[in-house]
């Protein structure tokens, strides 16, 4: 618990009892530092005062919302993300918010201790890319900018990459020249991989190839392996 003490969490929630008798209390009982905000603004304002490691995000915002401040947000820092939601259309919104820069998504009514395994999850895995060096593990002469979330191309060209973009350039560079199954990066996108439209991993995919493409007019060497997966190739 000492370090997540360290941690700041912004839960952005504009119910004030869930947000101030539910949320805030249970992940401060859980030893978190925790601070709320009722809408967008709010929880723009309060990123000006203070760094926040977590954000816990609801989807329904009454000024903006939720899936377009995640975008904001993943734009702004590399926090971790957590989603709430009570909507019906629970598979589209955690689909599209996955999409928009979110790291898990959790639907309501919420299980604090469920909510807190998660944060905890999330902090471990934010903090393994820093054990590895990713120039070291990317094909030579592409590199990741340390100080933001850009693609640099052997030119030195950037490109800017989205949190699923991102997911899939780091696990294909860690193993490089090695083919990483379709399911193993799906389950880095998803929660659950049974209820993940594998064409949109190959959207993405396209997506990203023609994205360098354009901005650095050199290809990314990641290769598709017809029916298991894909490839980054290191030379």
């Amino acid at each position: 618990m000492g370090d997540d003490a360290k941690r700041w969490i912004l839960v952005v929630e504009d119910d004030p009892g869930m947000r101030d008798d539910i949320l805030i209390p249970g992940l401060k009982d859980a030893g978190f530092n925790v601070v709320g905000a009722g809408s967008a603004a709010e929880a723009y304002r309060s990123m000006l005062s203070r760094k926040f490691s977590l954000f816990v995000l609801d989807i329904g915002l009454p000024d903006e919302d939720g899936l377009t401040v995640a975008r904001h947000l993943r734009a702004l820092t590399d926090a971790g993300i957590v989603m709430l939601s009570g909507r019906k259309r629970k598979n589209t919104d955690r689909v599209r918010g996955l999409d928009e820069g979110a790291d898990a998504y959790i639907t309501k009514p919420v299980d604090i201790d469920v909510l807190t395994a998660t944060l905890r999850s999330l902090l471990r895995r934010m903090e393994q890319p820093r054990t590895t060096r990713r120039e070291d593990i990317l094909p030579p002469r592409w590199r990741f900018d340390m100080d933001g979330w850009n693609l640099a191309s052997p030119a030195g060209a950037r490109v800017p990459l989205t949190h699923p973009e991102r997911l899939v350039v780091e696990l294909l560079a860690a193993s490089p020249g090695l083919t990483v199954a379709r399911d193993t990066i799906i389950s880095k996108l998803a929660r659950d991989i049974h209820e993940f439209d594998p064409h949109r991993l190959e959207m993405l995919i396209h997506r990203l190839r023609r994205k360098v493409l354009s901005a650095t007019n050199e290809e990314l060497p990641l290769n598709t392996v017809r029916g298991v997966g894909y490839v980054l190739l290191a030379n």
